[in-house]
């Protein structure tokens, strides 16, 4: 029985350790931790009214700048916003306002899209998010 329980710890500790030398030795600095910038960029956005369309559909922003998006949907039904990169995905509900924040921790061009299937236009009503740094 005790043997199963040392064999657990030396396991644990082989795990642990090889974290720590990933970390340190082997981790791509593009997909570590970001430095926040202690920036907040808050920008009021819309989606238009019959349209699908977002206006703005170009958000510029700096790495880690925290990104704070009020989205107001204008039509009567449900859209949606979603950025992939960000782990980013709201229901926008019909006449409402919509708040959505997250990190841009990665430098780049990060599209993002109406996420609920929403009418013939559906596949047009994308952007972009432009991270610079």
């Amino acid at each position: 029985m005790s043997n199963k329980y040392v064999n657990f710890l030396i396991f644990a500790v082989f795990l642990i350790i090889s974290g720590v030398i990933y970390q340190k030795f082997y981790r791509p600095p593009e997909i570590g931790a970001v430095t926040p910038s202690g920036n907040t960029v808050e920008l009021n956005m819309k989606s238009l009214e019959n349209q699908w369309k977002f206006d703005p559909d170009i958000v510029r922003v700096k790495k880690g700048d925290r990104v704070v998006l009020h989205i107001y949907n204008e039509d009567t039904y449900d859209h949606g916003f979603a950025i992939e990169a960000f782990a980013v995905n709201s229901r926008l509900f019909p006449r409402r306002t919509t708040t959505i924040d997250f990190i841009a921790s990665n430098i780049g061009e990060y599209p993002f899209y109406c996420s609920v299937a929403c009418g013939e236009g559906h596949y047009r009503q994308t952007g972009i998010v432009i991270v610079e740094e």
